[in-house]
């Protein structure tokens, strides 16, 4: 359909006033335009007006005048009103949308500025800056801005052309008001989409194809799922548009459909290009028919019999089966769960893969309709999936596969977490009372019919339980135990308690029960000059490229809003760089850079770069760390298992080395009373050659790591046994701090020279778990007694 401006549609309604011929100078006047301009519009008002058999009427000396409204005249009042409030409500994002549709369903006729300035109402300079918005985004289809002194259109193939117009419509089905309703056009296209598809073809057009469809489909006795109804309408909605505008794929396919002629569902596409042909007067070829066979088969409406036919579904079944378990494999090893041995996923998974790499061969593009959707409820596992098959693509050397269809492989790896639940071991603890438990066990199996209760057991005997064969507690009391995770639920489980176990158990499953990774792979790959600070996507890549004389195309991978993964696939040396940016004040945005063609070292990456994302409080330094120096140390002291044993901290943590009132007032004052707690308590042999150690740490780089809190650090042949130091003084301390405020709570750690790569990373990173979050940060300042600082770092 036609574009109208403002002023064109203002004209219309004017005309539509008339009863009598008026003169053009008149119209002009009472738009506040010149002649010339109401000339301008009048060729497009009466292309407009045709659309609907309304003729514009012109005599000479008198003037202009509709004519035979009365039958039409309501659906061209809707639609004017339609495009009215588009004019009242479009975005720039609209705007461009428009622009590229027009551009690419009429890309043998080119525009200029001016008319596009004219038409939407807004300065050239706006329209210069959506032309190049739109150049960036036709060039992920290997399309072109064609500007001449004739004006500006889309320059390319035939083919690429209708890729983007595909594209296109997918855009407009998420940004077109869907608050518009119009005539139910069908009950299979859902109403953003069908206000998607009138935005470009015509009404009748739609209903035409849809016809031809539903006749197929009834022949067959096979209903067309969703995505594949609404691709295969488009794509000869497509072919229909372009081959009324003289325009068709030229791919020379002689041989290929040699081999299909008898197939059924090349006779089928044959029949509806000849039926489009007859109806329309054009004259699709025999490229149109193939296309429109490969859609035939990709989505299993005509079933093929021919030995041909038999041969490439094995074929295809083969490469779905190797592509499925690289992708998995993948994601096995960056999230650190089971999933190739998940039947029930794996068989969904190779029945959506099959189709998928044939649409791929056939450059076929599906929209997801839930892809919003998943973005917004599962974006880790959206974009770790994302990451596996970029690599998977990479090594198997296909080609890029588009988010639509990720999302769709992303929602069976969310199946797969979640059947992680379905299985559970469990122990039952109830205070007292066997009539209690057993009726919580029953309601437990009635609601969770694949767990097995392992045990029942009342709070006394649960210190004495072996739980190396629990996967997690279910208990009516509070309990003490740092083994399992464990869960309070009433004596009767209700709704609420089975919503809360569900949850726990899909939300956290890193977080309940698997050990945590270290950084070996980060810290091998990193060196301290590819560490940037504050520096954007755009300079970073300019800097490494520039270094490695390459030019390397990145995808981003995205956990969150703080931490993102920029990957590529580089065949010189293996490229690792990370920038840390300031996104508002103390907070920053860390973003890694991954470059290098082995994708097992990327997949060790990757899954170190998660974990590091799921594990509370392990990032909690390295945002804070503000030179290269700090960075790089940070990963040498993760570089091991980050496996946090529950009972270290309360190992190391005495009441005796606990002090809160300090009376230091400087910060040699602090390490001093801190040192002389620990060397009282006999965890030091020489308090003086100690306090050098932890001096030489200092120069190192800060240990304040802000909201009032330092934490340094000894690592010493004069520890006798590791232990820390805790301490809270009167008065603010000047200190060397991430965030350039003064420090009141002080953490020292003394640890023994033989645990510097053991027990000292453990007791950095649970530390760092505790002062994650803001809530204890808030405690520590407020506790009055040292036996509360113990409870929080070593009792809870």
């Amino acid at each position: 359909m036609i574009s109208l401006t403002k002023r064109q549609i203002e004209f219309i309604k004017l005309l539509l006033e008339e009863t009598n011929y008026k003169t053009i100078k008149s119209f002009a006047d009472l738009l506040n335009a010149s002649n010339k301009t109401i000339q301008k519009d009048l060729r497009v008002i009466e292309k407009y007006l045709n659309k609907f058999n309304i003729i514009l009427d012109r005599k000479r000396g008198t003037g202009i005048m509709i004519v035979n409204a009365k039958n039409a005249k309501w659906l061209l009042l809707n639609d004017l009103e339609r495009q009215e409030r588009r004019h009242e409500n479009i975005s720039i994002k609209e705007r461009r949308i428009e622009i590229i549709k027009n551009l690419l369903i009429s890309s043998h006729m080119s525009t200029s500025i001016q008319k596009l300035s004219d038409m939407y109402y807004v300065s050239k300079t706006s329209i210069v800056n959506d032309l190049n918005y739109i150049e960036k985004w036709i060039s992920q289809f290997n399309l072109k801005l064609e500007k001449n002194k004739k004006g500006t259109r889309i320059v390319g193939t035939e083919n690429d052309i209708r890729r983007a117009i595909e594209s296109l419509l997918i855009e407009y089905s998420k940004e077109v008001d869907k608050d518009w309703t119009i005539e139910e056009l069908t009950a299979r296209i859902d109403a953003s989409t069908l206000n998607a598809l009138l935005e470009i073809f015509e009404k009748d057009k739609i209903i035409y194809v849809n016809e031809l469809l539903v006749k197929l489909e009834k022949k067959y006795n096979c209903l067309l799922n969703d995505p594949y109804y609404i691709n295969i309408l488009t794509h000869i909605l497509i072919s229909l548009t372009r081959g009324l505008e003289g325009k068709q794929i030229e791919v020379d396919v002689a041989k290929r459909s040699d081999n299909m002629k008898y197939e059924k569902a090349y006779e089928e596409a044959k029949n509806i290009v000849n039926q489009i042909n007859k109806d329309f007067q054009t004259q699709l070829g025999e490229s149109e028919i193939y296309y429109l066979y490969q859609y035939f088969i990709s989505s299993g409406l005509v079933k093929n019999m021919s030995e041909n036919a038999n041969e490439v579904l094995n074929e295809l079944n083969q490469r779905a089966n190797i592509f499925a378990k690289k992708v998995t494999s993948f994601m096995e090893k960056i999230m650190n769960i089971n999933i190739l041995n998940d039947e029930i996923v794996m068989e969904g998974l190779l029945m959506h893969i099959r189709p998928m790499l044939n649409r791929l061969d056939y450059d076929i593009q599906i929209s997801n309709p839930v892809i919003g959707d998943i973005i917004e409820e599962y974006p880790d596992i959206l974009n770790m999936c994302k990451a596996a098959v970029l690599m998977a693509t990479y090594d198997l050397k296909l080609k890029m596969i588009p988010m639509d269809e990720i999302g769709y492989l992303a929602l069976y790896y969310q199946l797969a977490l979640e059947r992680s639940i379905v299985k559970r071991r469990i122990l039952v603890v109830c205070q007292s009372g066997y009539g209690t438990s057993q009726l919580l066990s029953a309601r437990i199996r009635r609601a969770f019919p694949d767990w097995e209760i392992v045990d029942i057991l009342s709070v006394s005997m649960l210190k004495e339980r072996n739980m190396d064969d629990i996967d997690f507690i279910v208990s009516t009391v509070p309990i003490d135990i740092k083994e399992k995770p464990y869960i309070l639920v009433s004596t009767f489980l209700n709704d609420q308690d089975i919503q809360n176990i569900s949850k726990l158990l899909v939300e956290k499953p890193v977080k309940t029960d698997r050990k945590q990774i270290g950084t070996l792979y980060i810290n091998q790959y990193l060196t301290e000059e590819n560490i940037y600070f504050n520096k954007q996507y755009d300079e970073v890549v300019e800097q490494l490229n520039k270094k490695y004389q390459t030019n390397i195309n990145f995808h981003e991978i995205s956990l969150g809003d703080d931490i993102k993964v920029e990957m590529g696939f580089y065949s010189n040396q293996p490229i690792l760089a990370i920038a840390l940016n300031d996104v508002k004040k103390l907070k920053k945005q860390i973003v890694f850079y991954i470059a290098m063609d082995n994708t097992d070292i990327i997949t060790h990456l990757l899954s170190e770069i998660y974990h590091l994302h799921t594990f509370e409080g392990s990032m909690y330094y390295l945002k804070k760390c503000m030179n290269g120096k700090d960075v790089k140390n940070y990963f040498e002291l993760n570089e091991g298992e980050m496996k946090i044993m529950a009972t270290d901290l309360a190992k190391v943590i005495k009441i005796e080395t606990i002090k809160l009132d300090m009376e230091a007032k400087t910060k040699d004052e602090v390490l001093r009373e801190l040192t002389t707690l620990l060397y009282n308590a006999g965890a030091l042999s020489d308090k003086e050659a100690f306090l050098d150690d932890v001096y030489y740490r200092e120069r190192l780089g800060s240990t304040g790591i802000g909201n009032g809190i330092a934490i340094p650090h000894g690592k010493s042949k004069f520890v006798n046994k590791t232990s820390l130091a805790i301490g809270r003084t009167k008065t603010d301390i000047e200190w060397e701090t991430l965030d350039n405020k003064p420090v009141r709570f002080i953490i020292l750690f003394a640890v023994k020279d033989e645990n510097r790569d053991s027990a000292h990373i453990r007791l950095l990173s649970q530390v760092a778990t505790k002062l994650a979050d803001d809530e204890v940060c808030e405690k520590l300042q407020k506790v009055k007694t040292p036996e509360e600082i113990y409870q929080i770092f070593a009792g809870e």
